[in-house]
């Protein structure tokens, strides 16, 4: 049998409570889909291959710095923007840090927008950072996607020249005005001598 105050509490309307949505450390993978729509390398490489047909190998440079230049600064921007947009619980905890501390934006955060830009538009899931310390962050890229294109659409000379360097430089110094920090960018190895392109982002 219910009592009075059972029925009274029955009749009492109540706020439905709704769980809120679970933090997540990861890359958010529709960020990544998105990017690799906007910034496909199969895109920029036959755009590139298309402006070098028929030129002198002596063009090819200047093409490829215009060309890929380009694509790394609007490649980097979109990352910025959907890095923002879709943050995840880890880089929310590292703002607060910076917030609190004025430190740790480089290389940090840094390296976080440097990895969101590679494995959405690369192969591979893990972007290889040799070095990350408070005056220098290093990365490698040794299964470059866009360098097996190149070798594909423009043959091996031209992929030789490393042209796609151009567009990883590019990124690298639209990363750091994006967060407005000041450091030098270097391309320590490239994938021809050493089997790998190394980038270092020193502290300045």
């Amino acid at each position: 049998m219910s009592t009075r105050s059972e029925e009274e509490a029955k009749k009492t309307p109540y706020e439905l409570y709704i769980a809120p949505r679970p933090f997540s450390f990861e890359l958010d993978s529709e960020m990544l889909v998105l990017l690799r729509k906007d910034c496909d390398p199969p895109l920029i490489v036959e755009k590139f291959a298309a402006e070098i047909s028929g030129k002198k190998q002596d063009d090819v440079d200047t093409i490829a710095k215009k060309v890929f230049g380009k694509y790394g600064e609007d490649w980097m921007r979109r990352t910025l923007k959907l890095g923002e947009e879709y943050p995840d619980r880890t880089y929310e905890i590292l703002k607060e840090a910076v917030d609190k501390t004025g430190e740790m934006k480089f290389p940090l955060v840094l390296q976080r927008f440097i990895e969101i830009a590679y494995l959405g538009t690369q192969q591979f899931r893990i972007l290889p950072i040799v070095e990350n310390w408070a005056k220098r962050l290093v990365y490698r890229v040794k299964d470059c996607y866009i360098y097996k294109l190149e070798v594909e659409k423009c043959g091996q000379e031209v992929a030789g020249s490393l042209p796609c360097r151009y567009a990883c430089l590019a990124a690298c110094k639209t990363a750091l005005d994006g967060l407005g920090l000041d450091a030098a960018v270097e391309m320590e190895a490239t994938m021809v001598k050493d089997g790998a392109c190394q980038f270092a982002l020193n502290r300045i």
